[in-house]
């Protein structure tokens, strides 16, 4: 039976939205602005929170969200403030602790770890709602119950890191796979899969959640006890999303996950999809606004939209040539990429005819890849010198990957 979507309070509330929100007459207000009594131009100094962990950009400066509590100018004023902004941190600063790294065997005794949630206070310039920092006088976390949350976060990604970079190229993507960091995956790599139309394998995603759930609900089915299964399942979407770091796309997928956990909490037993997306981008534009117009949670969206809307059309095409399971893949590319064309077009100006394909061959690789890292991980730090024939593994099978995205990233691209 069809459903009427129209009468659907959720659906309409995301498609008036959605219309609004990327219609022409909707202003962008993309500058941030520091609110505070004092000349915004002679500010000097701000003390505040790191809102997200610092990401590399192509101009090679580590870039954040902060929020600021006081500020100063050039003749030592101090006052509060309010407001956040886009803080610019130099790679020599950002990196002094990354395993590797030029700067991280320095001896200097400015060495600092910059992470979410950690208090600041930076010297440099402020223009058009971004700090340009030049300099670190303090970093810390507060002596309160999420301080050291976030504290025991960083050390934790920290080691993360240290044991990734071990495992070369192979524990580089890992790593990026897992949580986010990039500054160890080949930049030819990375080039790769962005050519081959794959950058959402890259993003962290509902791919990489519903991996984490997928291992609780099989530990949980394991246990037979629906209760402590449902447990098992919500600290796993926990425990990811906190080491990971909410991005646009993550955060989408952690919405959606914990409505479907509390709607079998409830008893509804199959929810329509569609209407949880909706409920999704309703919620997440409310407590992220900023995310909006981020190109990750647009195509977010429009992919999971494209594939809940056109899969079952494309799979009554496919089905009768290919097997299920091959069919059922296809139906949710072609769907994806029905709805995320015009939009990488318009935003990017080049889209990857062949990203279908690539997706259905590289996904079950990529699966495979980060099933068999979380193994060896957890084999390595039980035994440690299992750590180099466990690198080895990650490294063979980071190399399939790398010349199958390889060739697909060499096929031709639509370009404008």
């Amino acid at each position: 039976m069809a459903v009427n979507y129209f009468k659907k309070p959720f659906f309409l509330a995301a498609l008036i939205c959605a219309t609004v929100f990327y219609s022409p007459l909707f202003k962008k207000n993309s500058e941030k602005e520091v609110h505070t009594v004092l000349n915004p131009k002679r500010i000097t100094a701000v003390e505040g929170k790191i809102k997200s962990s610092p990401s590399k950009k192509s101009s090679g400066t580590y870039t954040a969200d902060f929020e600021i509590f006081y500020v100063q100018d050039q003749n030592s004023a101090t006052t509060e403030a309010d407001g956040v902004v886009k803080i610019y941190i130099p790679t020599a600063m950002a990196e002094s602790y990354f395993p590797g790294k030029l700067y991280s065997a320095s001896k200097s005794k400015e060495k600092f770890f910059f992470e979410k949630g950690e208090i600041c206070i930076f010297e440099g310039v402020l223009k058009s709602g971004k700090f340009y920092v030049k300099n670190c006088r303090k970093c810390f976390f507060e002596e309160t119950f999420f301080g050291k949350i976030n504290r025991i976060r960083s050390l934790c990604r920290l080691q993360f890191m240290r044991i990734m970079y071990s495992w070369n190229d192979g524990g580089g993507l890992l790593l990026s796979l897992l949580c986010g960091v990039r500054e160890y995956t080949k930049e030819s790599t990375g080039n790769a899969f962005k050519k081959a139309g794959l950058s959402h394998i890259l993003a962290l995603s509902g791919m990489h959640l519903s991996m984490f759930s997928a291992i609780a609900l099989f530990i949980g089915d394991r246990i037979k006890r629906k209760r402590v299964s449902t447990i098992i399942r919500i600290s796993a979407v926990f425990v990811f999303v906190w080491f990971a770091g909410f991005s646009p796309s993550l955060e989408r997928a952690f919405i959606c996950s914990m409505t479907l956990i509390i709607s079998e909490i409830a008893g509804c037993r199959k929810p329509d999809m569609l209407l949880v997306l909706s409920f999704s981008f309703l919620v997440q534009s409310i407590i992220s606004p900023s995310h909006i117009h981020n190109a990750g949670f647009i195509l977010s969206y429009a992919a999971l939209a494209g594939i809940l809307l056109t899969q079952k059309f494309f799979m009554i095409i496919t089905s009768r040539f290919l097997p299920k399971v091959i069919s059922s893949s296809l139906s949710s590319s072609l769907g994806a990429q029905t709805t995320t064309a015009p939009i990488s077009l318009k935003m990017f100006g080049t889209f990857s005819p062949f990203g279908t394909i690539a997706t259905i061959v590289v996904s079950p690789l990529v699966t495979v890849f980060i099933y068999s890292g979380l193994v060896l991980i957890i084999l390595s730090m039980i035994f440690p010198f299992m750590q180099k024939p466990c690198g080895f593994f990650i490294n063979f099978l980071y190399n399939i990957i790398e010349f199958t995205v390889g060739f697909f990233s060499r096929l031709p691209v639509i370009s404008m």
